[in-house]
């Protein structure tokens, strides 16, 4: 039996290629951690600490809670650790921590408002009913109130902050949620409880009976996606800076290996010195295009004044074709409904409407269908490459 989580099932989404290095394949990665997830764990556990000691009535002061995170700093930190901010250094993200903490200790200070009932608590969470799909996470913290409300807090230390109607369809907290409405039957209103530490907010919502089992289908399903899946593709997107794979992935392989090397290593190696130099011939290849353009007009303008149709030169003749074609609204254009509408109505529609050939032909590439009809489509097409000439060399 496998057991899931929210993280896991994210991961597939987010790349499948991870996915499969880092659950299938159990790959061990080059790149330890990001600073930013260093940060982000020690500030959590000050968290831990700030609230433990709370259930064994001592609290903190702001000053020891920071004497215990440069502490922790020190003790963990590893010169592996990646920067992927290259501008900042780990001092600044040290501060960035020391700050958030600093925050929190003010606004909640102190901190009684609620009872801790679990910290970094473990969920299992069967979500058939049955043991085939099996849920955990930890929860950051878990408290309840004098009236018999429960609150699932997490602490984010990203650089970013979501919209509430995001987080209202965020995944990670609902699953625990619906672990909590299991595990505590006595449980009143479950609140989710986000605290963006890097903006000092803390945003909080709720989810319905029917919003939570909705939610545990989907999970369901997307696990059932999981275990079918054949193939792992990459999926390029901004978390693959922050991914601890990126050497080890075919996208970012080879942009990752020379990234550490020195100016000289680096501009001596094959790769770059090929995509160096067919960057070099695309600017050229675009400085020609740009030629051929005005020379091209020169060419209507002299055959126009000349009235001519061939003009001759040394090697070749240049053939100027010219007819007279009406155009019709693009798709994009705000007539286009009109001339539909009115095509339609004339029962013109099957007179003018065509296949789209280019959009088959992609299709044709990863294609929709069953194996029987991709073929019997294939027997239309021709795989050959398309070339245009547009001048004629002289016998």
């Amino acid at each position: 039996m496998t057991v899931y989580s929210h993280s896991k099932i994210s991961c597939f989404e987010n790349c499948p290629f991870k996915y499969k290095l880092k659950y299938i394949e159990k790959v061990r990665p080059e790149i330890e951690q990001t600073i930013e997830a260093f940060m982000g764990s020690l500030v959590h556990h000050v968290m831990e600490k700030l609230y433990r000691d709370l259930r064994f009535h001592k609290l903190n002061t702001l000053e020891q809670l920071l004497a215990f995170y440069n502490e922790q700093w020190e003790k963990n930190w590893n010169p592996a650790i990646l920067l992927v901010r290259r501008e900042y250094g780990p001092e600044n993200y040290r501060l960035m921590g020391e700050s958030y903490i600093q925050n929190y200790y003010k606004k909640h200070h102190p901190f009684d408002t609620t009872k801790t009932v679990g910290l970094e608590q473990r969920i299992l969470l069967d979500l058939d009913n049955d043991g085939r799909y099996m849920l955990q996470g930890y929860m950051d913290r878990l408290a309840c109130t004098d009236g018999g409300a429960y609150e699932i807090h997490d602490y984010k230390t990203n650089s970013t902050l979501p919209l509430k109607e995001y987080l209202a369809e965020d995944r990670q907290l609902a699953l625990y949620a619906l672990a909590v409405t299991r595990s505590y039957p006595n449980a009143g209103k479950i609140k989710l409880v986000w605290h963006f530490l890097s903006f000092n907010q803390d945003i909080t919502l709720q989810k319905t009976e029917q919003q939570l089992e909705r939610l545990r289908l989907e999970t369901i399903e997307n696990i059932r996606r999981i275990e079918s899946a054949s193939e792992f593709p990459t999926h390029v997107s901004k978390l693959c800076d922050w991914c601890e794979f990126r050497p080890m992935c075919p996208e970012w392989g080879h942009v990752a290996k020379t990234e550490v090397m020195t100016i000289n290593r680096f501009l001596s190696e094959p790769g770059v010195k090929l995509v160096n130099r067919y960057a070099e011939l695309t600017e050229k290849k675009k400085a020609v295009e740009d030629e051929m353009e005005n020379v091209k007009e020169a060419l209507f303008k002299f055959a126009k004044e000349n009235n001519v149709s061939m003009v001759a030169g040394s090697g070749y003749n240049a053939k100027i074709w010219r007819a007279e074609k009406l155009r019709f609204p693009g798709k994009n254009d705000a007539s286009r409904q009109e001339l539909e509408d009115f095509i339609n109505k004339a029962g013109l529609w099957r007179d003018v409407s065509s296949l789209d050939t280019f959009v088959l032909s992609k299709k044709m590439e990863n294609p929709p269908w069953p194996a029987d009809l991709v073929k019997a489509v294939e027997r239309f097409g021709k795989r050959e490459m398309i070339e245009r000439v547009y001048l004629r060399k002289k016998d």
